[in-house]
């Protein structure tokens, strides 16, 4: 119990801290990227170190059994597939962060727990081609430049559970996007020598 305790006081001393980092969002005269940037960071953070230390004390309930976990995180964040060509498919509801910008880990512990919910096997590539696509517009985007878009939390996300390693050798990265009002980002991973039938897929808006 006491050990209970002390982990909840440290994620109340954590969410103290982004209570002050929204207070100084509402007294801030203007907003300011870092006001922004210092209370979604926080949050972010916050809300990763939840997942981790709580579900080590979630109590056995079996009115809960019905609730699978991976669909209570799907309706949130995401989702999970393997395609009928055998491809990793991640839809993400959100975009990529922006990298100039203070970011969490919040994208990365998503992806993992979405394919540690994922409720069959998942395909794995030594060598493997993989392709970011974002769904969004002029207005609502987070970087419209390529180098601005906080893409390397996916790779290392996905080493060791779905592709061998992240080194130039082993992964191919394409990162693209598609003009549409539905906000997402969706997540491909396929064999390497299969990228061309996957641009063949996009370039047709088939993917």
């Amino acid at each position: 119990m006491e050990q209970i305790k002390s982990v909840v006081s440290d994620l109340q001393n954590d969410t103290i801290k982004v209570m002050q980092c929204m207070s100084r969002i509402v007294m801030s005269k203007r907003l300011t990227d870092k006001n922004i940037d210092d209370y979604l960071c926080e949050l972010e953070n916050l809300c990763i170190k939840s997942r981790a230390v709580l579900e080590e004390y979630r109590p056995l309930d079996i009115s809960r059994e019905n609730i699978r976990a991976d669909e209570i995180v799907s309706e949130i964040a995401g989702s999970v597939e393997v395609t009928y060509e055998g491809w990793l498919h991640i839809t993400l509801k959100t975009l990529l962060p922006n990298c100039k910008r203070r970011i969490s880990g919040y994208i990365g512990d998503t992806i993992r727990r979405l394919l540690s919910y994922y409720g069959s096997d998942l395909p794995y590539f030594e060598n493997a081609f993989l392709g970011i696509v974002e769904y969004c517009n002029s207005e609502n985007h987070n970087a419209l430049d390529n180098d601005n878009k906080g893409w390397k939390m996916i790779p290392n996300a996905l080493k060791g559970s779905v592709i061998e390693d992240d080194t130039q050798f082993d992964l191919s990265i394409g990162l693209f996007a598609k003009i549409s009002e539905n906000v997402r980002c969706e997540i491909y991973v396929l064999p390497l020598e299969e990228a061309s039938v996957f641009m063949e897929f996009l370039n047709n808006n088939t993917v």
